[in-house]
Parts: C-alpha cells; structure tokens; sequence
C-alpha cells in the first residue's frame, strides 16, 4: 500500500530515465557521461534535454528535484520518456545528443 505522503509512482517500466550527465561534455565515462565527445555539450539543462526529446517527437516529463546517484549533493533533475517500441534506451540517448548538438548551435547563431 502506498503511503499517503508520497505521489504516485509513474510507472518507471513505462519509462527511461536520462540525467544531464549523460550529455556533458566536462564528465568522463566514469562520472557518467553515455555519450562521446563529439556528441556532447557544456552543462546541459534538464530542459534542453525535454525540449530536444520533444523536438524528436518523444513524450517527456521533467523531474527537476531528483539527483543523479554519484552527485547526490547536486539538484540537477531527471528526465523521463516514455519507452517507444523498436527504440532502445542508447538509441533514444543518441538522438537526444545530436537534437541538443541542433538547439545549441541554433541558439548560437540566433545570438549573431
């Protein structure tokens, strides 16, 4: 039984989970991040990560209070989307890199 003080649970096997270290450029693979270099950015926001997985057509909902394990002093937030059949999970983490790698650079070019 779940006690009252706590939400509803989304039901996680529904969904995957993608933190910001996954995406940054300044951590290695042993801090976390899942992608290379090439694919990374500086610092990545859980909203960028929302708005790239959107962009993609994925469903996302933003945890901004939860913190990746390894920093737990950190409130960096969370990302879920909603698993989509024939996509896995480093699949799904790819096309989140490039879409972020697209909003970053049109951000750059809409400041010139």
């Amino acid at each position: 039984m779940l006690s009252s003080s706590r939400k509803p649970l989304l039901h996680r096997r529904n969904y995957i989970v993608l933190w910001p270290a996954y995406f940054d450029s300044a951590r290695s693979w042993s801090e976390g991040r899942r992608v290379p270099l090439n694919l990374a950015v500086i610092n990545p926001s859980v909203d960028e990560i929302s708005d790239a997985a959107r962009r993609l057509g994925l469903e996302a909902i933003v945890e901004a209070d939860k913190c990746y394990p390894s920093t737990w002093w950190r409130r960096e937030g969370r990302v879920l989307i909603r698993k989509v059949k024939g996509l896995s999970k480093t699949k799904i983490i790819r096309m989140v890199a490039e879409e972020l790698i697209r909003i970053r650079s049109e951000k750059r070019s809409a400041r010139k």
